[in-house]
């Protein structure tokens, strides 16, 4: 893939997301859909980026490293620093404007837009890799009961995860 398009593709990406996992909706359709990755690749990419320090949102220079080796991890990685580096002063300049309630509501719309899609997203990853297992779907729905009121620390739940993966799975 030309180093030039991934890069766009990276900073719509980034530019369009609001952090985290936020832009995988928009890297999939732009990366798996023509053929320039899998879900495999967007998979492993997902858990090298979790598994890493930092923040979530890192895990497209993976993505860029499986698509465009290093050219790749590099677009990727200038494509995810850009945007922040733009909007944090430009947030500071219009701080007053940012801080009104038509501002919140589309904050609050994009946020739940934004679940939405990488809900769909997923399912979409799910199935193209494979019908998940009956003790899948329960872990998933015990994982999410558990964090529901993030009174159980995440890593507790990671560790029952870890637990009934070795015990349940391949």
């Amino acid at each position: 893939m030309d180093p030039l398009l991934l890069l766009l593709v990276f900073l719509k990406a980034s530019a369009l997301s609001i952090g985290g996992l936020s832009s995988l909706p928009l890297l999939r359709a732009d990366l798996v859909i023509p053929g320039f990755a899998t879900d495999e690749q967007v998979v492993q990419a997902i858990a090298i980026g979790r598994i890493s320090t930092g923040p979530n949102g890192l895990y497209i220079v993976s993505l860029g490293y499986l698509v465009g080796g290093i050219t790749g991890a590099a677009m990727a990685l200038a494509a995810a620093t850009f945007p922040p580096l733009v909007v944090v002063p430009a947030a500071a300049l219009a701080r007053k404007w940012l801080l009104t309630t038509p501002v919140a509501g589309l904050v609050r719309g994009v946020a739940l837009a934004t679940a939405g899609l990488l809900v769909a997203t997923g399912l979409g990853i799910v199935n193209a890799t494979g019908a998940p297992a009956w003790w899948q779907i329960a872990l998933a729905a015990i994982a999410t009961v558990l964090t529901y009121r993030g009174t159980i620390h995440p890593a507790f739940v990671i560790a029952i995860g870890v637990a009934a993966g070795l015990a349940l799975g391949r």
